[in-house]
């Protein structure tokens, strides 16, 4: 596994880097981020949406853990798993057949 280091200065530089990741996509890709509260880890993955035309319908899974963002190419994974305290909580939300299946996912707060 790799992990690389971008430092983004702004919400409209987050949501470019989350639209040019579009170009490295594959079926059962995991996009883990961090970050402090409002680093722009919703808008990154707002940017990458924007790909497929489903930037309007974002909304942070802060809440309800875990959003779908779909059409008729992909089904997109949104996680928020701030609240989250074990594996089990994990599984009992059902993410392994988000993580394994033909979707793409992005977790918040993945540390």
């Amino acid at each position: 596994m790799s992990e690389v280091l971008i430092k983004v200065v702004n919400q409209e530089s987050m949501i470019n880097l989350g639209t040019v990741l579009t170009n490295f996509m594959y079926p059962n890709l995991v996009i883990a981020m961090t970050g402090d509260l409002g680093a722009g880890k919703t808008k990154f993955t707002e940017g990458f949406l924007s790909y497929f035309g489903l930037e309007k319908e974002i909304s942070s899974p802060t809440f309800t853990i875990v959003n779908e963002y779909k059409n008729e190419k992909i089904s997109i994974y949104h996680f928020d798993v701030y609240r989250i305290g074990s594996i089990e909580e994990m599984e009992e939300i059902g993410y392994e057949d988000c993580f394994y299946g033909e979707g793409i996912c992005f977790i918040e707060w993945a540390n």
